[in-house]
């Protein structure tokens, strides 16, 4: 994925893995609020962005304790995917 990526574009990969309205997802959502978002949920996360970054993702291993769009955002960041 392009490193002009858009926090939308971020938004609607996680809404998709997590089979949720994309209005439902912003930069302040946590695990917490959705009960999709449970360990296949996070999974499912995971799996995507790592498809949409091209393997990239899967290295990065604090995502799998990133409970947060906030935090997911920031490891993006962190290691210059977005």
């Amino acid at each position: 994925m392009k490193k002009n990526m858009n926090y939308e574009d971020i938004f609607k990969c996680i809404a998709d893995a997590l089979n949720v309205n994309i209005n439902k997802i912003n930069i302040d959502s946590h695990m917490l609020e959705f009960e999709e978002w449970d360990s296949f949920g996070h999974l499912g996360i995971l799996v995507a962005l790592d498809k949409k970054f091209k393997g990239k993702v899967a290295s990065i291993s604090e995502m799998a304790s990133a409970n947060s769009i906030a935090k997911i955002i920031e490891l993006l960041k962190h290691h210059k995917l977005i």
